[in-house]
């Protein structure tokens, strides 16, 4: 596995507020972020461990975590409109077929994993942050255009590149990398796909599966799947 140090990455995002003038907010925001860090890059080896070879890989932001450190593989946080448990319906080779919902949260998480291993499937966020406006002083929807592309390069090296090379030992011609979110492919204007291709000799073409109203589009997800 990679070996990401929180201790690198953490120097930089201080040279930030250093920057933004927001230095004697850090220690706390740190200690936070620290924390969220630590819990789902965990979390998230345990899922990718599981898979064989890649089918799907997800791009996204970075989780919201929080106080009750909500993230897509935390076994004790709620599903949310990032992935509806009946999303695994994508999943599905018989479209008349449905998904019955356990009761408990723990049981619907550990369906969905299940589901997620079976066919190559992960998310991939492209920052280490889990910046929340609640919990940390600067947050991804409010920032600058600017301080945005500067966390985006800055992470580069110590987070993402790490990350997709990893992703890439598991991956083939037939892997899709898919924005979670339309406004997150818009946004980024190709940062991810100019370093995909720094990294990889196979020229992947990148989409959306973003649906209406922040829905996903389970028809798409389905095809990919089946491609």
């Amino acid at each position: 596995m990679i070996n990401i140090q929180w201790q690198q990455i953490s120097s930089l995002l201080k040279e930030v507020y250093q920057e933004q003038n927001i230095i004697e907010y850090f220690e706390e925001d740190e200690n936070y972020l620290k924390d969220a860090f630590e819990v789902t890059e965990k979390l998230w080896e345990e899922q990718f461990n599981k898979i064989d070879k890649l089918k799907i890989i997800m791009i996204s932001e970075s989780p919201l975590f929080g106080n009750i450190q909500r993230y897509i593989y935390n076994p004790n946080t709620p599903t949310s409109v990032f992935f509806h448990f009946k999303d695994l319906e994508a999943f599905l080779l018989d479209d008349r077929q449905t998904i019955k919902k356990p009761k408990t949260t723990q049981e619907q998480k550990n369906m969905m994993f299940e589901y997620f291993c079976k066919n190559g499937f992960i998310t991939l966020d492209i920052f280490p942050f889990a910046l929340n406006q609640n919990h940390t002083k600067i947050h991804y929807r409010k920032m600058s255009k600017k301080l945005y592309h500067q966390l985006l390069k800055i992470t580069t090296e110590t987070y993402l590149m790490p990350k997709l090379k990893l992703c890439l030992e598991k991956s083939n011609e037939h892997t899709h990398y898919v924005y979670r979110y339309k406004r997150l492919f818009d946004k980024t204007e190709n940062h991810f796909e100019k370093v995909l291709n720094q990294i990889s000799s196979i020229e992947y073409k990148i989409d959306s599966i973003n649906g209406s109203n922040m829905s996903l589009d389970r028809n798409k997800l389905k095809r990919l799947l089946r491609d």
